[in-house]
């Protein structure tokens, strides 16, 4: 089960509901591994076209369907209160930090990023040893992890595409690409990911 929040407006986006938390048709379909074929995550760097959008200098981590749809969360936009204040309440929130505006889609809806060695049920599997999910059994267990360990960090919302509609972005160049690492997304300081990631090098070139 999810962790959501009371929604400040209504989504445009169709809700479903799963016990008390309402999550959108589209993570779902993510977060079910069997949906997918294979594992592969791109970095979306936003270029300057985005700087009147909710995207502006935004670094996202995304997750690639193969029906060509698409679901990501902002790793640099910083949230400025703290889990306490947007969880109260919640005890498993209540020491856990920073949290990311992840995206404009569902952001009553709290993901987590994760590193783990064995591949955990109800989890979106990114690259190499990454995990994304929104499962609260999950969440519980990599709390009681050391943070240089488990790598967590927590994203309100999300972001996503409907089926060729990031392919269409990119080739009109609203967006640069390069594949994700863990070296890029956990070793790059946040402040500066944009300006660093902006100048690709050949060996992270899709």
């Amino acid at each position: 089960m999810g962790i959501a929040v009371t929604p400040r407006s209504p989504s445009k986006h169709k809700l479903i509901r799963s016990g008390p938390i309402y999550v959108g048709a589209l993570l779902l379909v993510f977060l079910s591994a069997a949906t997918r074929s294979e594992d592969f995550s791109i970095l979306l760097i936003a270029a300057p076209a985005l700087d009147q959008s909710i995207f502006q200098r935004s670094v996202i981590l995304v997750s690639t369907h193969d029906d060509g749809t698409a679901m990501g969360v902002i790793l640099n936009r910083p949230l400025p209160v703290d889990s306490s204040r947007l969880y109260p309440g919640d005890d498993l929130m209540k020491d856990a930090g920073l949290v990311h505006f992840g995206g404009p889609v569902h952001i009553s809806t709290l993901l987590f990023l994760f590193q783990a060695s064995a591949e955990p049920e109800n989890a979106l599997h990114l690259f190499d040893d990454i995990y994304l999910s929104n499962d609260r059994q999950i969440l519980a267990e990599q709390l009681r992890r050391p943070r240089s360990e488990s790598r967590l960090e927590f994203y309100a919302g999300y972001a996503g595409w409907a089926q060729g509609q990031l392919q269409a972005e990119i080739l009109e160049g609203s967006w640069t690409t390069v594949r994700a690492s863990s070296r890029l997304v956990f070793d790059t300081d946040r402040t500066s990911i944009w300006e660093v990631l902006r100048v690709k090098r050949p060996d992270e070139w899709i």
